[in-house]
């Protein structure tokens, strides 16, 4: 299939998408550092250190995995839907241990709904010809 030219929404889903797993990926580094998490309330260290290894990997998946992708879309490359799979994956890692933590939270929801609509939107752009 000849690759053709994207709707200008293409473009705004994944500058959105870039923003969004940027300051994700920023989020991720300031909680593995140690200096970062001492200066956070109390209740959040106790979120953080209480993470298993799972957890964070999941943590680390979604959003460097989300961050990716959106580059790769932004190249326009198909290997972006699978990207894309791999960082929803992350981010249910990322929320089932939210939710047995503290129950569920709109941010997670929210984050969960980001990378369902971003993988969405990247099959549309595949099935559309506008990867390769």
């Amino acid at each position: 299939m000849a690759m053709t030219k994207p709707h200008f929404t293409f473009w705004i889903a994944a500058a959105f998408g870039i923003v969004w797993y940027g300051m994700g990926s920023l989020n991720y580094i300031v909680q593995t550092n140690p200096a970062s998490v001492a200066q956070m309330p109390e209740s959040y260290q106790l979120i953080i250190n209480a993470r298993p290894a799972w957890a964070t990997a999941g943590f680390a998946v979604d959003v460097f995995g989300g961050a990716v992708g959106c580059i790769l879309l932004m190249l326009r490359r198909k290997v972006a839907v699978a990207v894309f799979v791999l960082s929803l994956m992350g981010t249910l890692l990322k929320g089932v241990f939210t939710t047995m933590l503290v129950g569920p939270l709109p941010p997670v929801l929210l984050s969960g709904l980001i990378a369902a609509a971003l993988l969405w939107y990247a099959t549309i752009a595949r099935r559309s010809g506008w990867l390769v």
